[in-house]
């Protein structure tokens, strides 16, 4: 008993809570899924990312038009099935929410993406969420958005992410950054090129990480690809 109240009360002490850095998700059976059920938190980006499709896809499956409202319940398809009647039956209209950022639209055809790393990179590792890369910081570090545009999730509700934002750049492009140990910027903020919009967290290992993620019409790249080299 006196073993056992040592542990309890050690687990109890410790406070600190590292990054996932191991996704425990199959993305595979996301992948194959028809349909996701919206839950609290969950965004048209949020849904797009995680099953690996494009947004302006899934809006369109779905009858869902700008700014993309969703709503807690509300079923979302993941695939289409083509119809062979003349006339199909149309699906209902879900009704949008008052756009805060009207300009929005417009500034997303006007922006000429110019990319930055988020953080001053040490290192870039492959992590277990194959579609992005680990980049290894320092302590402090602020995380700073790759471009401009506008955070369109902001919370945990991905398993496998961590604290994680996604940004909308234009119609093409979103970046994803996760294992934050803290959010700095809200959903629907916009954001500058360079801004703070995280705290970088910390993997089992204590080493300062970020998950990064380019994704084009809903796949993922390469992001030196997009990125200046790292000079060391």
């Amino acid at each position: 008993m006196f073993v056992l109240l040592n542990v309890l009360l050690v687990s109890c002490a410790s406070p600190k809570v590292y990054a996932p850095i191991y996704n425990q998700h199959n993305k595979g059976r996301l992948a194959a899924a028809k349909s996701h059920s919206v839950r609290a938190g969950d965004t048209l980006y949020s849904i797009a990312w995680q099953t690996g499709h494009d947004y302006h896809q899934l809006a369109k499956w779905n009858n869902i038009s700008w700014p993309y409202t969703i709503y807690q319940g509300q079923t979302i398809k993941l695939t289409v099935r083509k119809s062979s009647k003349a006339n199909p039956k149309k699906e209902k209209t879900y009704i949008k929410q008052k756009i805060t950022k009207k300009s929005f639209k417009s500034y997303q055809k006007k922006v000429k993406l110019s990319w930055q790393w988020p953080i001053k990179v040490r290192k870039i590792e492959r992590g277990a969420i194959k579609t992005g890369v680990v980049l290894l910081g320092r302590p402090g570090d602020l995380i700073r958005s790759s471009e401009a545009g506008k955070v369109v999730y902001a919370g945990s509700g991905l398993k496998g992410y961590g604290n994680l934002l996604i940004i909308m750049h234009n119609n093409e492009f979103l970046t994803a950054y996760g294992y934050n140990k803290r959010l700095l910027v809200k959903e629907g903020s916009v954001v500058k090129r360079g801004q703070a919009i995280a705290e970088i967290g910390a993997d089992n290992r204590q080493r300062q990480v970020l998950f990064f993620e380019i994704r084009q019409h809903g796949k993922a790249v390469s992001v030196v690809k997009y990125l200046p080299n790292i000079r060391g």
